[in-house]
């Protein structure tokens, strides 16, 4: 046995589980929206009902996976979470009507929030306790998941009613919540308190930076509310349309196979940052402008910076500067105000959409350029740059 305070084959168990929750949110997210459109939703109901559960998250995420910080046990919170998904999604299927569908949705963002957070936050803390470990290519495990389940999903209701989108959702959160409790549990740090007994707060810059790269993310909103929407009515199938949203994230993991090891090692924020926030102006000015299917296509493939490089940042950012006892808040606050700004984006989207078509995506010019604008400050207080990493303590 390895001398590793880690238990056997962490990558495997930690890429096992990326997979099983991204296998589920690779459905959910671009098709729950048709499935809303088969129970005869309007679309600005459809924005409303898409952004409850962000609404949910921006409240719920930070407490729920700040308990990892309080005693329990990330890997117990992910399985009952996942339990809970699989019954809730059952329920579902029964409902007629925008308000009785709504409420289970905010029942399923409940248990929908702990899950990428405390995923990550998993992988993270056992990327900078094992060199071994490369983030990236435990990562890209996820994004397989969401691009396998896409296209799956895409030929799927090709053949089926869209009830059987909801159906896989069940059977993908049972093999999740199995999958979690087989998890690495988490390795532990003895956290910093000053002489009052406190624990340490998160860097001044850091928060920047969360703010900075919620605003680039949230710059997807009106891709992740209404693409699949808008690309079916330009007449591309659904099985093209799962390709769609495949093309980008095989671009999102070679960008992480290739330069995912530098996340807890001095990674390059400011640069990946600030190439998803440019990235995300030229790829929504396209897609705003219907091209067609050969240059959405290309258009398409900037997703591996959009959003595949502002990730990265963001979690090189979290897992230098979070300090020990604070990096369960540090990735539920980022999760949160990731939920808040794409919240805003799909409401914004869905009243805009009936009138504007796929115009609604210059809207989402703004977030990323004032996403960049945050991203520079907060790597100038905390004095992050590509040569020079700097500790947890920096800035703040």
């Amino acid at each position: 046995m390895p001398r590793s305070k880690l238990p056997p084959s962490p990558a495997l168990r930690l890429s096992a589980l990326s997979a099983a929750i991204f296998a589920g949110i690779g459905i959910y997210m671009p098709f729950f929206p048709v499935w809303l459109e088969s129970r005869d939703i309007s679309p600005a109901a459809i924005g409303i009902i898409v952004a409850l559960p962000l609404v949910v998250r921006i409240i719920a995420t930070t407490p729920l996976v700040a308990l990892t910080e309080k005693g329990v046990e990330a890997r117990r919170l992910l399985m009952l979470a996942q339990l809970a998904l699989a019954l809730l999604y059952m329920i579902l299927l029964g409902l007629e009507g925008a308000l009785a569908i709504g409420f289970v949705v905010i029942l399923v963002a409940l248990a929908q929030a702990p899950l990428a957070p405390t995923s990550e936050l998993l992988t993270t803390d056992a990327v900078r306790a094992d060199a071994r470990l490369d983030y990236g290519r435990i990562r890209l495990w996820g994004s397989l998941a969401f691009l396998a389940s896409n296209i799956g999903a895409g030929y799927l209701l090709e053949r089926a009613p869209a009830d059987a989108a909801i159906i896989a959702l069940v059977g993908i959160a049972l093999i999740a919540a199995a999958v979690s409790r087989a998890a690495p549990q988490r390795v532990s740090e003895t956290p910093a308190v000053d002489a009052e007994g406190r624990r340490p707060g998160l860097p001044a810059g850091l928060i920047w930076l969360i703010i900075g790269g919620a605003l680039i993310q949230a710059a997807h909103a009106t891709l992740y509310g209404f693409g699949s929407i808008a690309w079916r009515a330009q007449g591309i199938s659904e099985a093209l349309i799962g390709w769609l949203w495949a093309i980008g994230v095989i671009a999102e993991i070679i960008l992480f196979w290739l330069i995912g090891r530098g996340v807890g090692r001095g990674g390059a924020t400011r640069t990946l940052m600030l190439l998803g926030a440019g990235a995300a102006v030229v790829r929504f000015i396209g897609l705003a402008l219907a091209p067609g299917l050969g240059l959405t296509i290309a258009l398409q493939v900037l997703h591996g910076l959009t959003f595949g490089a502002t990730h990265l940042g963001m979690m090189s950012a979290l897992t230098r500067h979070a300090p020990a006892g604070a990096r369960g808040k540090a990735q539920g606050l980022f999760a949160a105000a990731m939920a808040l700004t794409t919240a805003t984006g799909m409401v914004v989207s869905g009243l805009a959409y009936p009138d504007l078509g796929t115009a609604t995506y210059l809207l989402m010019i703004p977030p990323a350029l004032i996403g960049g604008a945050f991203v520079l400050r907060g790597a100038a207080l905390l004095r992050v740059n590509d040569d020079q990493p700097q500790s947890a303590r920096s800035g703040g």
